[in-house]
């Protein structure tokens, strides 16, 4: 049995690239891996655990935390090492889906009003549930590697009929999938938009391998809620 879902953009509630509304830091639960390689974006889902997909296992992998405006500083900043990577027992090229690890950090984080945990949905939400899109993006002026601020966008979510539709939407399980409107495109990618959250809970998470066009498939969060909670459970 297939658990598939799917997010439609609604153009009205589009937030501009650089917008004052970008500048604001909606999404604390928001981590930022950086690697060498690819930028990557975890979820803190406890002071000392982070959510993030399972691509994102790079070598000299930190964990940045609050404020990630390197020209603007404001105290909240906090960079922790990993001590422990777990991926999903079943994540593989061929299992995308499964694309989910958790990572132990070397110390709780300092938890303020821009580094707070996210609970996690225990259930996934209705057709017609306004969601938000939330991820980094690249501020003006910010021609680097690293993403510096945090960006959100709310959509409703839809059928899983709706979904199946859509060629990505037909083949993956335990996922739940967004569609983008084509304006979106030159602004949103695979760090822009990471995760869903979806009445205060986290919802999805990016599966990296499948973005492209203008449907986007998550990982449904709500599917792997035991194994999150045996890993994570008294640590």
């Amino acid at each position: 049995m297939k658990f598939i879902f799917c997010l439609s953009v609604l153009a009205g509630t589009f937030f501009p690239a650089h917008s004052s509304v970008q500048k604001e830091d909606h999404a604390p639960y928001l981590v930022y891996l950086k690697s060498h390689f690819n930028p990557c974006v975890g979820v803190l889902i406890k002071s000392n655990w982070v959510l993030a997909p399972a691509h994102c296992y790079l070598p000299n992998l930190k964990v940045m935390l609050g404020n990630l405006r390197v020209r603007i500083r404001d105290g909240t900043e906090q960079i922790i090492d990993p001590i422990q990577i777990v991926r999903y027992w079943n994540y593989s090229h061929s299992s995308p889906q499964d694309d989910l690890m958790l990572i132990r950090l070397a110390k709780p984080a300092n938890l303020n009003h821009k580094v707070q945990p996210i609970p996690l949905a225990t259930s996934t939400v209705k057709p017609g549930t306004i969601c938000m899109l939330s991820g980094l993006d690249w501020s003006q002026g910010n021609s680097g590697r690293h993403p510096d601020l945090r960006q959100n966008l709310e959509a409703p979510m839809m059928s899983d009929a709706d979904c199946q539709k859509t060629e990505q939407g037909k083949s993956h399980r335990n996922s739940i999938c967004v569609k983008f409107v084509k304006v979106f495109s030159r602004i949103f990618g695979e760090v822009a938009v990471a995760t869903v959250i979806c009445k205060g809970k986290l919802q999805g998470i990016e599966v990296g391998h499948f973005m492209g066009g203008d449907v986007g498939i998550y990982t449904n969060v709500q599917k792997y809620i035991t194994w999150i909670e045996n890993v994570t459970k008294d640590k």
